[in-house]
């Protein structure tokens, strides 16, 4: 079985290299370029990347239009909404890998509220500026304790960040796609939902792939159902939350601050006006790295796909 690894995104390179090795049935091809993967597509069965961008979605669609053997495409990325726009032939089977980096994106979830909640980012700056002023800062920081948490997605990130935040004894309730069942004293309701949830609220944490259903969900008529100096956080998909409405919310305060590790569009340019929004921390999309679990995980998960597709197309390891 000849098998393209494109690592487009470096989680678990390592662990799924040594894991394709290690298949005596796999031929294996690490590609690196966009020219290597056109020239090494039509000759594989199967394609492990991540979630494609725009521009690689087109690639991949391009190549694959034409005569090729591709059986199965298989996502590292919990994310796959782009294999919507590489238009794929329907005998292709896809697949993805949902949870394997949800401890170390609810990790960075919880480090940017708390970033923000701290007024950590001024203080950065009074750093810099060798200032000592404690009381701007001190006026603008709050605790958790206590607060409504609302989380947006209840698969592994959102179930990872309810166990995590409820010993800081907080009201948590989810909003998902289908009836959730999550563990008591939690609340859940459905996205039609969202502003119901939101009344009140004084965090929300967006960790739900984007879909037709969910692009744009978190409007600024759902963050003003949000109390007077909330926060928002998205490590989902930029689109989730509606940019403009996001911007006036933080321009008038209504949100004391914001935390993205996602944007729309994605990568911001550099004259985008979310870079001078006020009380906003933005990072380039890294909210996965830095767990070693997680990299055993990809290849786990990546092996077990592999395995699948030699049973159904009848190959011997």
């Amino acid at each position: 079985m000849k098998v393209i690894y494109w690592p487009n995104i470096p989680l678990g390179r390592d662990e799924l290299i040594a894991m394709l090795q290690s298949l005596e049935a796999v031929e294996l091809e690490v590609v690196k370029s966009r020219e290597e993967v056109a020239a090494a597509l039509p000759k594989a069965d199967g394609l492990i990347a991540a979630n494609p961008s725009p521009e690689e979605a087109a690639l991949i669609g391009s190549v694959l239009q034409s005569d090729n053997v591709l059986k199965w495409l298989h996502l590292v990325s919990a994310g796959d909404d782009g294999l919507a726009l590489c238009q794929l032939p329907p005998h292709i089977r896809t697949t993805n890998t949902p949870g394997a980096t949800a401890n170390a994106v609810g990790d960075h979830a919880i480090a940017l509220l708390f970033a923000l909640m701290r007024s950590l980012p001024g203080a950065w700056e009074q750093q810099r500026a060798h200032r000592w002023a404690k009381g701007e800062l001190s006026r603008r920081a709050t605790s958790l304790e206590g607060k409504s948490v609302v989380l947006l997605g209840h698969g592994a990130i959102g179930q990872y960040l309810a166990k995590v935040l409820a010993a800081f004894g907080v009201d948590i309730r989810f909003v998902s796609r289908s009836p959730a069942k999550p563990a008591a004293p939690a609340k859940a309701f459905q996205l039609p939902q969202i502003r119901e949830a939101l009344q009140g609220a004084d965090v929300l944490i967006c960790a739900i792939s984007l879909s037709d259903l969910t692009s744009g969900i978190v409007s600024e008529e759902a963050i003003r159902q949000m109390n007077p100096g909330s926060f928002l956080i998205n490590v989902g998909r930029g689109p989730l939350v509606e940019r403009r409405g996001l911007l006036r919310c933080l321009q008038d305060g209504h949100l004391q601050g914001a935390g993205l590790d996602v944007t729309d569009p994605e990568p911001l340019p550099e004259d985008d006006e979310l870079w001078a929004a006020p009380n906003l921390i933005i990072t380039p999309h890294y909210a996965g790295a830095g767990s070693r679990q997680a990299g055993a995980r990809v290849a786990q998960a990546a092996k077990d796909v592999i395995l699948s597709e030699m049973q159904r197309l009848g190959v011997k390891g």
